[in-house]
């Protein structure tokens, strides 16, 4: 996997919204690129800092099938 399509997965891949994903290779290439896991790393710790600072409501449907087929997942 190249890093820009890393990169782009990784909101997902933080958000826990792996069964969109493509998990065995972007998991292999996080494991083997120091920049991306570093990335990730940053993305988690945003991501956690939203959590623990907003209330969280449920996306409406129609925006995770706008947001996989914008990444190119659907």
């Amino acid at each position: 996997m190249a890093c820009n399509r890393c990169r782009r997965l990784l909101f997902l891949w933080v958000d826990r919204e792996r069964e969109a994903l493509p998990v065995g290779p972007l998991a292999e290439h996080l494991e083997n690129c120091p920049e991306c896991r570093s990335q990730a790393i940053r993305v988690e710790r945003l991501v956690l800092t939203i959590r623990s600072r907003c209330h969280r409501e449920a996306a409406p449907g129609h925006l995770a099938v706008r947001i996989r087929a914008l990444l190119g997942l659907d």
